[in-house]
């Protein structure tokens, strides 16, 4: 098993008011609190008059007041954005709508390996030299910069910030501050993405000026920055998910036609998983390694040969980002395994490395192919790292977050993911659902230079001379923490049969998309499931013919999964954990994803 324990859920009075055929599946969205027809209708067909009043965003109305003057004045808007997914289709956003409106909206993009996160004094310089700004307007970040805002205001350059990072207790002197995290702000929906203010602003300037565009073609960007950021698709952000990856099957755009061309998308509604997988890292691949202007110039192609060109580009940086992670990956592992005072036994794949890392960390035993190295080295289970601080010279900024949440996912442990270079440390930490990590980075803020982002996710910049301080302090403070935290727990949303699964019961599961982060994706178990063949059909990746006593399904064995495939052998009797991955092909519309296995009984 690769969970410490499996939790079925309790199944829920029937409730009548869902027009769902199937009564498991009912059960599944009455527990994520849909039980009314009004709730049902907004989950699975919200439309746009489901969005939220933007003109309820505190500040929102000082903000449009200062760009409507900046647009009657002919004064340069400059829009500072950030260098991921999110920041790049909010800049995308706002300067698409302001350029309708008559505005001179330029736009600057820090670079992530010389100038790092957030708006810095030194990059609006080097637009200072060539235009006379009077107006910033940030998106996806800002609300931690009080010090760059005072200094632009010194310049007589007014700043409006729009952000959804945690705000700090001082904010910026702004002249608005967007952010629907702010005390003190009534609008409805707190977890809008970064592009989702942008959004929410844009639509607002849009209803005062009267101006005709379609809010349609702004959330296929907006959806693409949400999911990407992984904000929780629930509420405001499942609407604008599901109608923009709805639209997303015919864009206008020829970056977007080109992009979803190469990728073999182009004519059919997206999942959040072709954001999340194929579209997302190419477009953050431009920002992780070199400039994010190569996405935005993506969205601004006005050839698909053009745009054409971009993708191949796009694609060469993302390839390139996979290999330079993958690096980095390998030599994080390298260092949890020293972390728990162990060599990792056993045959020299990875997954199977990391079977046996995961053992020694929740301090379960596991089969090993060879003997276990001396146990007088190995470190006793109540000393075993709660938090995983890794640090290497030279790791590649760009790939620091992707690594920290990978280690994360795969080691069940808050993970801080540090690259060195010279007397500068800079770092992303990735949390488990259990641990609001920026609440326990803030109680470490007197080592860091900079410092922000959510419950689950943070940047951080320190002296390298502070890391193992750092290390010493959360591991301290981790070490007072419950054993429950860091248990690894499947919560299975329904017990079926192979039979059950047929085309009807895909499709309504199906309606239930967007899945991601808030709204994730039903994790059902089928019990006494016989393994009747198995076939490799790529590295690490094997297809499963299953059958128990109702009858017979195709499942597949992922990397992420791949630890299992000693217990799924031909002939194996077992309990599955699995979730639906339609396929046409199969006779019930859907391949089972295996996501965790036992032996029956």
């Amino acid at each position: 098993m690769l969970h410490d324990s499996w939790h079925l859920a309790e199944p829920l009075p029937d409730i009548p008011l869902l027009p769902i055929p199937n009564e498991k599946l009912r059960g599944i969205i009455a527990r994520r609190g849909i039980t009314t027809e009004d709730e049902y209708r907004r989950y699975v067909a919200p439309c746009i008059g489901d969005l939220h009043d933007p003109g309820t965003i505190h500040g929102i109305g000082e903000a449009c007041e200062r760009i409507e003057r900046a647009v009657r004045g002919r004064e340069t808007i400059l829009i500072y954005g950030d260098y991921d997914v999110d920041g790049v289709t909010s800049i995308v956003l706002l300067q698409t709508v302001l350029r309708a409106l008559g505005a001179d909206a330029a736009h600057v993009v820090p670079h992530r390996l010389v100038d790092g996160y957030g708006l810095k004094t030194s990059v609006i310089d080097r637009v200072l030299t060539d235009r006379d700004v009077r107006l910033i307007i940030t998106v996806d970040c800002g609300i931690t910069s009080v010090d760059p805002v005072r200094q632009a205001i010194e310049r007589g350059i007014d700043v409006i910030v729009t952000d959804h990072h945690l705000p700090p207790e001082l904010l910026p002197a702004a002249a608005a501050v967007l952010n629907p995290k702010q005390p003190g702000c009534a609008y409805p929906f707190k977890e809008l993405a970064g592009v989702g203010v942008a959004f929410k602003l844009c639509c607002e300037l849009l209803r005062r000026s009267g101006k005709k565009m379609a809010i349609a073609s702004l959330l296929k960007i907006a959806a693409i920055g949400t999911v990407a950021d992984v904000a929780p698709l629930i509420g405001e952000n499942r609407t604008i998910a599901w109608l923009g990856l709805a639209g997303l099957a015919d864009p206008r755009n020829p970056g977007l036609r080109a992009l979803l061309r190469r990728l073999g998308m182009l004519g059919r509604p997206l999942r959040a998983v072709d954001v999340g997988f194929k579209i997302g890292p190419r477009i953050n691949a431009a920002g992780r390694l070199s400039s994010a202007e190569t996405a935005i110039d993506l969205f601004a192609a006005t050839s698909e040969e053009a745009a054409w060109t971009l993708c191949a580009e796009l694609d060469r940086l993302n390839a390139e980002r996979q290999e330079i992670e993958r690096g980095v990956r390998e030599e994080a592992e390298g260092m949890v395994a020293g972390l728990l005072g162990c060599s990792v036994a056993g045959s020299n794949s990875p997954s199977n490395q990391a079977t046996e890392m995961v053992a020694e960390l929740q301090g379960c035993s596991v089969a090993r192919s060879d003997p276990p190295s001396n146990p007088a080295t190995q470190q006793p289970s109540n000393q075993r790292p709660r938090i995983l601080v890794l640090a290497g010279h030279n790791w590649h900024k760009g790939v620091l977050g992707l690594t920290a949440g990978r280690i994360a996912q795969r080691y069940h442990r808050p993970t801080l993911a540090i690259g060195i270079e010279g007397e500068l440390a800079v770092g992303s930490g990735r949390s488990i659902p259990t641990i609001n990590l920026h609440e326990q980075l803030e109680s470490v803020a007197d080592l860091f230079t900079h410092f922000g982002g959510h419950e689950f996710a943070c940047g951080f910049a320190l002296p390298a001379s502070n890391v193992d301080e750092l290390r010493r302090r959360l591991e301290e403070r981790f070490a007072a923490f419950d054993d429950e935290l860091f248990r690894r727990e499947a919560q299975v949303d329904a017990e079926v049969t192979l039979a059950e699964v047929d085309r009807e019961f895909v499709a309504a599961h199906e309606m239930m998309q967007p899945f991601g982060a808030g709204n994730l994706q039903p994790l059902f178990l089928v019990r006494n499931a016989n393994v009747l063949s198995t076939r490799e059909f790529a590295p690490d990746c094997c297809e499963l013919t299953i059958d128990d006593e109702t009858g017979k399904a195709l499942a597949v064995l992922w990397p992420s999964a791949r630890a299992l495939a000693p217990e799924l052998v031909r002939g194996a009797t077992v309990d599955l954990l699995f979730q639906i991955e339609p396929d046409g092909y199969a006779a019930s519309g859907a391949k089972l994803a295996i996501v965790d296995a036992r032996a029956s009984g």
